[in-house]
């Protein structure tokens, strides 16, 4: 019944975005802000072209008559691609409706906006779409499907915030200099074999070549003829897409 009635809300709003699906920076998202912040966004700087997440603070005392305004910087953003992309999310009867969306990998959150001018609203659909990548949830964690065939690849993206040593400001400095920041998003990412609706863990390198089993010799044949990577992502489908084909 709930799980209904979100997807009621989506309908609802669906004329009102049809058409306006575009990739902007400067939506202010409230639900992704730096804790103590009143406000965050996603901003290219026009100095390197870094994409930047900077967190706004406004705080007022007024038993002491003091008020501060700032902005910090951080280098990367909390989010998938680092922006806000043009998405779907499927509904119960498979029917996939398009939104404007952002993926916040370090909170494993999917966000939907309706237009510039309001907020965004946090969703969990079981599966959704964004930039041509697709995501399904399982145990309540966005997994990315990047192979799936006789065997299914999944991909767990991760993100953390990673302070750069700098001591802590007053507030009343400016910050986000050319390579100042206050800190960086940092992203990574694990692979998984989906088998018997169970996750195992999946490593890079010759290491992988161990999951094939009896046919190790071939893959490993295959990937050394090929040049194949290993460590790298397209290697490591290219590897499986051979063994499915043996």
């Amino acid at each position: 019944m709930k799980r209904s009635l979100i997807f009621v809300v989506y309908l609802l709003f669906l004329g009102d975005i049809h058409g306006q699906i575009q990739n902007k920076y400067d939506y202010f998202l409230r639900k992704t802000q730096i804790a103590g912040s009143n406000e965050s966004k996603i901003v290219i700087n026009k100095n390197n072209g870094d994409t930047t997440f900077q967190a706004y603070y406004n705080s007022r005392d007024v038993v002491n008559n003091t008020h501060q305004e700032f902005t910090k910087t951080y280098k990367g953003t909390p989010f998938f691609k680092n922006g806000w992309y043009k998405g779907k999310v499927n509904t119960d009867g498979g029917k996939g409706i398009e939104f404007l969306m952002a993926f916040n990998v370090q909170k494993n959150e999917v966000y939907l906006v309706e237009n510039a001018e309001k907020e965004a609203i946090t969703i969990k659909p079981q599966q959704f779409t964004i930039a041509g990548h697709t995501f399904n949830q399982r145990n309540r964690v966005f997994f990315e499907t990047i192979y799936d065939n006789k065997s299914t690849i999944l991909k767990e993206h991760s993100c953390t915030l990673s302070a750069n040593g700098v001591a802590e400001k007053t507030g009343y400095e400016t910050s986000g200099g050319v390579g100042e920041y206050e800190g960086e998003f940092v992203k990574s990412s694990k692979y998984f074999l989906l088998t018997n609706n169970e996750l195992k863990p999946l490593t890079r390198g010759k290491q992988l070549l161990k999951v094939f089993g009896s046919k190790k010799t071939q893959v490993e044949a295959f990937a050394k003829t090929n040049k194949i990577n290993l460590k790298s992502e397209n290697g490591i489908v290219s590897a499986f897409k051979y063994y499915d084909s043996l």
